[in-house]
């Protein structure tokens, strides 16, 4: 059968149609485009202190890659503060995880400093004061592998810290339960 003239367009549409669809089962299939290494670029290293600048109303992260050769329980030096970069006072609060490549969040611990408590019943940290316009504040010396948390070698890890930020004029009870100033 010959094919006329006319007809090479919607040919050639087809024959490319068909190779994008074989090409996307493949790579479906053989998870090549699905990769599971977890790694974050960033500039911050492990064990290096750290800076996070906040503002009003606002959540800000710092996240680094870490590997799985640290174990349950075990202390690394980690210096992070908060410095207030808005023009009013804040409440703070802060949460920190290690997130695994397969959308798991798995628990960590730090050492807190003196003006901040802990909340277990939703897992944030509080600032006991209200942080002024251009201060900074230490949130934690060491970081602390969770007893419950088991790393696996060879495996990349990302380890986040996310402090959210509510301005001094918020009804900070109504939006997060409770007001850190006046109980932790």
């Amino acid at each position: 059968m010959k094919i006329k003239r006319e007809n090479y367009g919607w040919l050639f549409a087809t024959v490319l149609l068909a190779m994008l669809l074989a090409l996307s089962i493949y790579l479906g299939v053989s998870g090549w485009y699905f990769k599971t290494d977890v790694s974050y670029t960033t500039d911050l290293q492990l064990g290096k202190n750290v800076q996070m600048s906040v503002n009003k109303n606002e959540a800000t992260s710092i996240s680094m890659n870490i590997d799985g050769s640290f174990l349950s329980g075990d202390r690394i030096p980690q210096i992070v503060s908060v410095k207030n970069d808005d023009e009013s006072s804040v409440y703070l609060r802060a949460k920190i995880f290690i997130y695994s490549g397969d959308n798991q969040t798995l628990k960590m611990d730090m050492v807190e400093t003196v003006n901040w408590k802990f909340d277990e019943s939703d897992g944030y940290y509080y600032f006991d004061d209200l942080l002024t316009m251009q201060n900074k504040v230490a949130l934690c010396s060491h970081i602390i592998i969770d007893k419950e948390t088991h790393l696996q070698t060879n495996t990349k890890y990302i380890f986040t810290i996310v402090v959210e930020t509510l301005g001094g004029e918020e009804d900070v009870v109504k939006l997060w339960g409770k007001n850190p100033v006046e109980q932790v």
